[in-house]
Parts: structure tokens; sequence; C-alpha cells
């Protein structure tokens, strides 16, 4: 060798001693048979030897158990079937110092050639700390895995790819899998059922990359091992690094699935409720003890036009004002505790008259005190009856006019014949009269004079007038009794009220007593208002009636300027006809009794009792309309007469 490979080859030498010595790792070489032959500083630190106990000295001294007894079979089965079951393998094991302990460590084997003999180096990384950390932290892990699973609530650790990496026993149980086949699996594509898991997944893609906020509460269903979904609420938290980003989140879930169904079922019960609360053609209201509004039905809101939102809150009888003089049923049906009921009563509603049936059924339980009011609009139920009875009342009174009229007929007829004669016999203008009184040498002019003077005349014009109205009366009477079929003709109801009331105002009883042309007459007709299959001259007379009755109720008591007001406009298969006053009213009593036959409240001699009795008859049974009456003291009348517009055949 020469002399620069000899300082080359000791440049060497003194290079891989340095290398040996100062290496972190211990190193440890040993021949074929598995003695040491080197060992440095650090394998020295490691095992508690020093290299001069151990080298020459079969390595196996610094193995445990079971390793110590395999370690030269290992050797001489490679060294005779050139197996490698560790050569160029690093793997775990352990290792034994002097004093008996064992370590864990990491070893690497290889083998070195050299001339006529085999070596083997083995690199030895001390695993202590590293094996404590990793007990620590499956300390810590468990620590935390136990106080998960007494959670009580699902968690779910999710990373940035989707996958999870922790799930607790909750979320096991619930989802019906072991945490083996949860972890690692896709969280969206497994557990997620759609169409929630694509929206999931996006929000989730969004929040990894920082486009939006961690959402800190949400709801969304989850698929289980069995097939069905549970509802869960989750609570979300990101999961950051070191750095501040994101690489997944941590979320925490209560099973609300039961909450959620009983929530339904109640929303469904209810609205089911609702439906039939809103089907009811009763106004239904709730109130509580201080008469507050709790419910508000849908018949309600179309027969006060207050909604729901706006009437709940508030006192009833301020959304109901017919019901404010009632106050007094919730409150004795509340104290009760037993329904109280109120049949027929009395309100007044655009100045029309309207009845109602109220039931109060009280409620008492967890919620408080409080009553349901149903209230039933029965105006129409009262005016049928009204006219049932009326119809009686005409009916059993038409044998007697009949029976009256023919009675009353034959001498009424012999007294205005006999009155009508004697004016003519005692009339200037006669020829005949004047050859009798020239024959009897009469001065037929004093004598004429002599009846004028002594009222005579008058009388005689009194009893011919009184006899012209009995007659009128007696064929009022008449119409009761008459029972002849007869065919209605179409008629415009505008035109027989404007005749009417040119007729009213040449009227000798209505002028007798006051200007007829002082009445200012408002016509709010409907346009085109079809006509009316009708006997003409019976709607005529009916309108005439009601107009008499209305002008001379206004010069009794009414307001000046006199305002008679009349309407037309359809109303349904109907023709509905108003004539309003502002007069002095009727009150509730006389509204009972003014279709009664003979009932009138005019003085003696100024009415019959018979013109609106004559007029229900007309309209009712010969038209088969309906004619009523609304009014309250000092607010004038308003007669409403119904006309159907379909023609039938009458009976007379």
């Amino acid at each position: 060798m020469t002399a620069a490979g000899s300082d080359i080859a000791r440049f060497d030498s003194e290079l891989l001693r340095a290398l040996v010595d100062n290496a972190v790792d211990g190193i440890i070489a040993i021949d074929g048979e598995g003695l040491v032959r080197l060992m440095n500083p650090a394998a020295e630190r490691l095992f508690g030897y020093q290299a001069n106990e151990v080298v020459g000295r079969n390595v196996s001294m610094l193995m445990p158990e079971p390793y110590r007894s395999e370690h030269d079979g290992y050797i001489n089965n490679y060294l005779t079937t050139g197996e490698r079951r560790i050569m160029g393998v690093g793997r775990e094991v352990e290792g034994r110092r002097r004093d008996g302990s064992t370590f864990p460590m990491y070893l690497s084997v290889a083998e070195v050639h050299a001339p006529g003999q085999h070596i083997f180096t083995g690199i030895v990384h001390d695993l202590t700390a590293r094996k404590r950390a990793e007990e620590d932290l499956r300390r810590e892990r468990d620590k935390v895995e136990s106080y998960l699973d007494i959670a009580g609530a699902i968690v779910v650790a999710i990373d940035a790819q989707q996958n999870v990496t922790l799930i607790n026993r909750e979320g096991c149980e619930i989802l019906g899998y072991p945490a083996g086949e949860i972890v690692g699996r896709n969280w969206f594509d497994h557990f997620i059922p759609e169409p929630s898991r694509h929206e999931l997944k996006t929000v989730f893609q969004k929040l990894v990359r920082g486009e939006v906020e961690s959402s800190e509460y949400y709801e969304n269903p989850i698929l289980c091992r069995d097939g069905k979904e549970r509802v869960i609420a989750w609570h979300n938290a990101a999961l950051r690094d070191e750095n501040g980003c994101i690489i997944g989140t941590l979320s925490s879930g209560d099973d609300v699935t039961e909450q959620r169904r009983t929530a339904s079922e109640i929303q469904r019960m209810r609205a089911y409720l609702e439906n039939i609360v809103d089907s009811m053609p009763s106004v239904l209201v709730g109130v509580d003890s201080q008469g507050r509004v709790t419910e508000w039905n849908r018949h309600a809101v179309q027969t006060t036009g207050v909604a729901g939102e706006h009437a709940v809150g508030r006192k009833f009888w301020d959304v109901l004002p017919q019901l404010e003089s009632h106050l007094e049923l919730v409150q004795r049906a509340v104290r009760s505790g037993s329904p109280v009921t109120g049949e027929r009563l009395f309100s007044e509603q655009d100045g029309e008259a309207r009845y109602s049936d109220v039931v109060v059924y009280p409620l008492k339980g967890e919620g408080g005190e409080g009553a349901v009011i149903r209230l039933d609009d029965v105006t129409n139920r009262v005016r049928v009856e009204q006219m049932m009875v009326q119809t009686e009342k005409m009916m059993s009174v038409g044998g007697l006019a009949a029976g009256m009229a023919h009675e009353i007929n034959n001498p009424l007829s012999a007294v205005l014949q006999g009155s009508q004669n004697i004016l003519r016999r005692l009339s200037q203008d006669l020829p005949a009269n004047r050859r009798a009184a020239d024959a009897l040498n009469l001065d037929l002019d004093r004598v004429h004079n002599y009846l004028k003077q002594r009222g005579i005349l008058r009388f005689l014009d009194g009893i011919h007038e009184s006899a012209t109205r009995a007659t009128r009366i007696v064929g009022d009477m008449l119409s009761f009794s008459r029972r002849t079929e007869t065919e209605l003709t179409p008629a415009r109801v505008e035109e027989m009220l404007n005749v009417v009331i040119r007729l009213a105002g040449s009227d000798y009883d209505l002028k007798k007593r006051y200007d007829f042309r002082q009445v200012e007459i408002i016509r709010e007709y409907a346009p085109k208002v079809p006509p009316v299959p009708c006997d003409r001259t019976e709607i005529e007379q009916v309108f005439l009636n009601i107009i008499k009755n209305a002008a001379q109720a206004m010069a009794a008591g009414g307001r000046q300027p006199y305002r008679l007001t009349l309407r037309t406009h359809r109303e349904g298969n109907f023709v509905r006809i108003d004539i309003e006053d502002n007069g002095p009213g009727i009150d509730r009593e006389t509204q009972d009794r003014v279709f009664e036959p003979f009932f009138t409240t005019k003085p003696v001699g100024t009415g019959t009792g018979l013109g609106l009795s004559v007029s229900y008859f007309i309209i009712v049974e010969q038209h088969h309309g309906s004619l009523t009456l609304s009014s309250a003291p000092g607010k004038g009348a308003r007669f409403t007469v119904r006309l159907p517009l379909r023609s039938r055949s009458r009976r007379r």
C-alpha cells in the first residue's frame, strides 16, 4: 500500500470511529457466532454495560426471554438457508439492561461483507420515551372516550376528507354499528340519507375551505343500520390545527326523533282539530277567565270580518259586540262549571235585528280557567217561525173573515146604497127632484140650504164615506178566503215603486194630515235587477200600504227633513226591496205583533189593523216571498220584501 493509500485508509477508519462513537443510537457489531465485536458509547448508556464487559460475549446477554434463547437459532438458520427474517428489516423488540430491566427498542440489522467472516451490525433506537408518550396518549384517549361514552349524546369527529375519526358509544348504539365499522368511513356517504347528503356535503366542504362559518346548531337525519332514520340535533364546532386552519369538525348531537315525531303528531292533531272547529257552521270562540280571546275559528272570521291574529288577545265583546251585554253568561259558566245557554239573544247589526243562540262551555285544566263560546245566528229561523206564526194567525182568521165579510156585506150594501140614493134625491141638479118639489109647492133650493145649514148633508157624506171605507175593509177580509188559481206576470219593482210614490202623493188621507211632497224620496235602485213574476196590483197595494204607514209615522214623530229610502237589488234567486224611513222607530213588543190581523197602534177610527196583515199574506202566501221588519226606537224602520224570481202559479 502506498503512503497516500495508507493515509486515506487511516482517515476512513478514524472517520468511521468518530461516527460510531458519536452516534445517538446504539451500535453493536457481532460475528457469525453471535459474539459482540463492537459496542459504541450510546449502546453502553442504553444497556448499562461498559464495552469491555460485553465484547467477546454472546449478544444474547442483552436480550430478555424469549429473544435470548432464539437468537443463535436465527443466525444459524440464516447462515444455513439464507432466509432473511430480520435481516434488513427493522422491527420493535425488547432489550435487557445490566440491572435486569427491559426496555422497548427499534432494532435494524445489516450484514457487513468482510473477507472470510460474517459480521452483523445492529442499530438500536430506544423507544422508551416514545412508548411512554404513546401510553400517556392512550390513557388520555381512553379517559376522553370514557367521558364521551357517558356523555348521553352522540359525539362524532370528522376530518377534512369527511371521514370519521372518532365516535362514542352512544353514536354506535344509535347507528347500530360497532366503532370499527364507522371510524374511517365517509360520514356523509354512509350515514346521511338523501336528499340531505348532498346539501350537507356542500356545506362541510365550504366550511373546511373557510368559505362559511361553523354552524353551531342544526338538525338533520342520520341513516341507521336497520334502514331507519333518526333526527339528530347537532352542536357543531370546527377543529383547527396549530396554524388555525380547519382540519375537521367535532359534533355532539341529541336524538330528537321522538320529540319531533311527537311535535309533528301534536301539530297534525292540532290542525285536525282546527279543521273540525273551522268546519263547524257556528262561531266558536275560546276565552280565558278575563274574557280575552284565545281561539277564533273560521266562521268567526267570516261573521265578524276580524282575522284570527287580530282577535286573539282582545276582549271577546270588542270583536263580538253583540255579546257585550252577556258577559255574565261566561262568568256564570266558569263559576258553576256547567254549560250556560242563552236563546234568541237580540242584537242590532247595520240597523237590522239579529237573533243568536249562545252556549258557553266552561274549561278547567292545567292551562287555567276559561270557556268556549258557541254562537249560532238564528235570525232566519226566528223569521221563519214568525212567518209561520203569522201564517197560522191569518189562516185561523181566514174562516172568520169570510163569514164576517158576507154577514157585513149585505147591510153595508144597503147603507151605502141608501146613502147614495138620499144624496141623489136631495140633489138640486136632478129634474125629477125639482118636479117632485114643484108638485108639493116646495122650494128645493131652500130645502137644500136648510139641510146644508143643519149639517145634514155633511152627515150624509160621512155616512157614505164610512160605508165606502167599510167596503174596502170587507174587500181586504175577503182576500183571506178567496182560493183561485192565477198566473203571475213579470214586472219591474222600480216601476211599481215609482207608481206607488205618485199614488201616495195624491192620496186623500195622506193629504188631509200632511203634505206628502215634504217627504224626501231617495231611490237606490241597483242596475239590471230582473223583473219578478207577480200580481202587479197586489204588490203595488203592499208597497202603498208600507209607504203610507212610513209617511204617517214620520209625520207623527220623525226627524225633519222626512226621508224615505227605496232600495232594490238582487239577492240570490230573489229580488230584495227595502223601504226605510227615518221615523220614530218601533219597539220590540210592537215588532213582534205588527203583522197580526187587527193589530194597530193608530187611534180608533184611523186604522183597521189589516193593512200589514194583508200585505204579509200577499207576499208570503200568494207570492212565496218574505216580508220582514227591522227597527229600533228612535232609529226609523225598514220593511224588507223579498220576491222570488222563479214563477209559480198560486192560489188566491
